[in-house]
């Protein structure tokens, strides 16, 4: 099991059991004993307020669990070059990493994460709110909270319309998850109707510095410290949920722990108002549900834990486990036999993998894995039966002597389908096509080889969940896991989305191809659309090895009559190759999923004016290739490489985006980029969020503010505030064509309260609101000319929309020749 901190939540890697202290188990012990229950609702991977779920988990012994309407698809990218979906799942398996931490569990809706969003109304549009509410409903009910809480108010106040949306579904979705009427059709699936008692809202000093003076006698507000220590964990409720915000690292959330007091504020917002307590009406008890037999047994086993032999335990946990099955709720049957199982699991050091000799196997070939049992107590265990893939397999050494691994192997085909997370087997706009109903909620899809493991403990029999994974160690990090995957015969990947080219004009792109099995030789077939000649269009594959590399150059080249389209390849059968996409980062688990390979074929009209770019790199992002495809000449500079570099040999500096945020110390070079402005040069900053150390940082030769003004609707018309200006007619004549088929925005973070020196060029406004005019400022200095532009380039270059690479080519080629 993948361990973080010394807390291991036993739902997310279940093929190798992590081991804990009696003080631990004596925590989980207390939790399983505890009927009370609580959901967390926002709207993105990192809205969670970590701290108090770690208090509700660990402190209130609360079930506890958090959901997301969305995967963060729509957000940026502090760590990588991930974005779109690929940054979906890289942000799911943050939320996943944090989790494991605060221990609460973690569940989604199907919204799509479009960006910024301005109401609650237009996130319903575009979602489908119906859709997204039934979602809502569906988790409650699978959940079953007493309370529900939500990250933000129902209102403006919320400051982004996903936000409000997701306060506003908690409220309507706790009503209708006890309507026999809604979704009648499912309350046989997903267990019964739910009753929630209350919805809260946990608010901060973050929307009213007074509140703690307002909140002390008004009826309407319970709070709490959740910064008590916690001396069986060494940690307090704030600190773990410090390091589970941490995980949130892609954002930005890294976090000073911290210790202490920690004040929580909870709103009032529907159903029955609470005094003192968010678990005060959670009045089921195990009298009630079970027996008072079974009440006193778990208050006995609390009084007389055995912390010395955690062994001695299993007993009374096998007479507890009889009982529960009596419970007739199936929610709360399964998950509580699901925790006493796991209590006496990690009380015999019991361990179970199921390994194979590598993370990837093609589709419809086998694979042999190894599956591993140790029982590390005196109890007597034995293994009655094995299920992999719902196939049973033949087993040996039955019998688990004490601190004796015992094997079995078996031989697994893969199936006929590659590995994808199940929110992306379908093509979405604005909302996840998901065909299986049961599937809505989950974290991650079922894994590629999974199984069951039947053991028989005393006189009761367990059957345990296994994930095939692979195995190995790194030299300087140890062991390393990663889930098993099911793969193509090869695939591809591509270093650009995109290939613009003139008519008439070649372009080389170069392509790699991977292996994943041994002794391929066929050919590939690529298409290409009406217009676009492509040499050659067809490629000879030859690997002798599984894992084999190899890369290829070919050419396009449109005609005058070539549209933009995308070219694809096609296998011997002349099905679509698949793209790799694979995201690897220490903190979460390597990810590994395909789409149809193909590249867009962007046939442009776009003028340079020739000249060296120099690009200053902030967060890893597309754009010094996009920059190339215009046929400029980048160099990539390093922000500790800018002392050593001749600046005074570039056309045009480019800064990177967020690079002020990562790396701050690039403004001990503001005196070297002003010199080069100054002498000439032109300096392109892209943006930069408004955080507070950014926003009193003095950027530029004159003074102008980082606001969080953006536009967010990708079609919102352009208003050209300054028509003859230069970056609007050269070399390229900008029109309001080139802002058609722009992706999800115009911009973020535009400048705001800017000196007069500076010139404003473009204008938009999203329906309804203002227009918006720090989108692309520019001033000259000295000899040279300074730009800052919020415009979403990071976004709509590698998409290949044209208009803004024309764009792109007048800022870059502004000024001097």
């Amino acid at each position: 099991m993948k361990v973080f901190l010394i807390l291991i939540i036993p739902f997310l890697f279940i093929s190798s059991f992590g081991q804990k202290t009696s003080s631990e188990l004596f925590l989980d012990l207390k939790k399983l004993a505890s009927l009370k229950r609580v959901l967390y609702i926002a709207a993105h991977p990192d809205d969670e307020n970590t701290r108090a779920l770690a208090w509700l988990s660990l402190g209130e012994e609360a079930q506890t669990a958090y959901l997301s309407l969305t995967r963060g698809d729509g957000g940026q990218n502090l760590i990588g070059k991930e974005l779109g979906a690929d940054l979906g799942i890289l942000r799911s398996q943050e939320l996943l990493a944090a989790r494991s931490i605060d221990n609460a569990q973690q569940f989604f809706s199907r919204a799509v994460d479009f960006g910024y969003s301005k109401s609650a109304e237009e996130s319903f549009k575009k979602w489908q709110k119906e859709e997204v509410l039934a979602d809502v409903v569906r988790v409650i009910r699978k959940f079953e909270p007493d309370v529900i809480i939500t990250r933000f108010p129902p209102d403006d106040r919320a400051g982004h319309g996903h936000h409000t949306a997701s306060a506003l579904l908690a409220i309507e979705a706790a009503e209708l998850a006890n309507d026999k009427s809604y979704l009648k059709e499912e309350i046989g699936v997903q267990g019964n109707t739910w009753e929630t008692g209350s919805v809260y809202w946990n608010s901060s000093y973050w929307w009213d510095k007074d509140i703690a003076e307002k909140t002390k006698d008004d009826p309407n507000y319970l709070q709490f410290d959740i910064g008590e220590y916690n001396s069986a964990l060494g940690k307090s409720y704030n600190e773990i949920g410090t390091l589970a915000r941490s995980q949130h690292k892609c954002q930005g959330f890294g976090s000073i722990i911290e210790r202490g007091e920690r004040i929580e504020y909870f709103q009032y917002l529907s159903g029955t108002k609470l005094k003192s307590n968010l678990f005060e009406n959670s009045t089921r008890t195990w009298t009630q549900l079970v027996s008072e037999e079974l009440d006193m047994e778990m208050k006995a086993l609390i009084d007389n834990f055995n912390f010395k032999d955690a062994s001695k335990n299993v007993p009374a946990l096998l007479s507890i486990y009889k009982k529960l099955n009596k419970l007739e709720n199936i929610v709360l049957r399964d998950e509580k036999r699901k925790q006493c199982q796991e209590l006496i699991t990690n009380c015999l050091g019991l361990n179970i993998e199921l390994i194979a000799e590598n993370y990837a196997v093609s589709i419809s070939s086998e694979v042999d894995v190894i599956l591993s049992i140790i029982n590390r107590s005196k109890e007597q265990v034995k293994l009655e039966s094995v299920i992999i893939n719902n196939k049973s397999q033949s087993i040996v050494n039955a019998e688990l002597s004490p601190n004796i691994v015992i094997e079995n192997s078996f031989k697994i085909k893969a199936s006929d389908q590659v590995s994808n997370p199940y929110w992306l087997q379908k093509p979405y706009e604005n909302l996840f096509s998901v065909l299986d109903v049961s599937e809505i909620g989950k974290p991650n899809s079922l894994a590629s080889i999974s199984g069951k493991v039947k053991l028989k403990i005393g006189e009761e029999t367990f059957e345990y969940d296994v994930t095939g994974e692979h195995k190995w160690s790194d030299p300087s990090y140890g062991e390393r896991r990663r889930e098993i995957v099911f793969t193509p015969m090869y695939a591809v990947s591509l270093d650009e989305n995109s290939i613009l080219a003139k008519s008439g004009v070649s372009k080389s792109v170069q392509l790699k191809v991977k292996s994943f099995e041994s002794n391929i030789h066929e050919k590939m077939t690529i298409k290409s659309p009406a217009g676009w000649t492509i040499t050659p269009n067809t490629i000879q594959l030859d690997f002798d090895n599984k894992f084999q590399e190899k890369s290829y150059d070919i050419k396009v080249t449109p005609s005058s009559a070539a549209k933009s389209e995308s070219l694809v390849f096609l296998d011997k059968s002349l099905k679509p190759v698949q793209l790799i996409h694979e995201i690897n980062y220490d903190h979460i688990s390597s990810q590994m999923f395909f789409s149809d390979a193909k590249i867009n074929l962007v046939k442009i009209n776009a003028e340079i004016v020739a000249g060296k770019i120099g690009y200053i790199k902030g967060v890893e992002d597309k754009l010094p290739m996009a920059i190339e495809q215009l046929g400029f000449e980048v160099k990539v500079i390093e922000v500790e490489d800018i002392s050593k570099t001749d600046l005074s040999q570039f056309k045009s500096i480019v800064i990177g985006i967020r690079a002020y945020n990562v790396k701050p110390e690039l403004m001990n070079f503001k005196p070297s980029l002003m010199t080069y402005v100054e002498n000439g040069g032109n300096l392109i900053v892209q943006y930069n969020t408004a955080s507070k150390e950014v926003k009193e940082m003095d950027l530029g030769p004159y003074p102008f503010e980082i606001s969080r003004d953006r536009v967010t609707e990708e079609d919102a018309p352009p208003t050209f505030l300054m028509q003859a200006h230069e970056l609007l007619n050269k070399p390229n004549k900008i029109t309001n064509k080139d802002f058609e088929n722009w992706v999800q925005e115009r911009g973020l973070y535009f400048a705001g309260n800017w000196d007069e020196k500076y010139q404003t060029i473009i204008s938009w406004g999203d329906t309804g609101q203002d227009q918006v005019e720090g989108g692309l400022i520019v001033a000259k200095y000295g000899k040279g000319n300074y730009i800052y532009t919020g415009i979403s380039f990071f976004r709509e270059l590698p998409s290949g929309v044209e208009g803004a690479y024309r764009l792109f080519a007048n800022l870059l080629s502004y000024g001097r020749n």
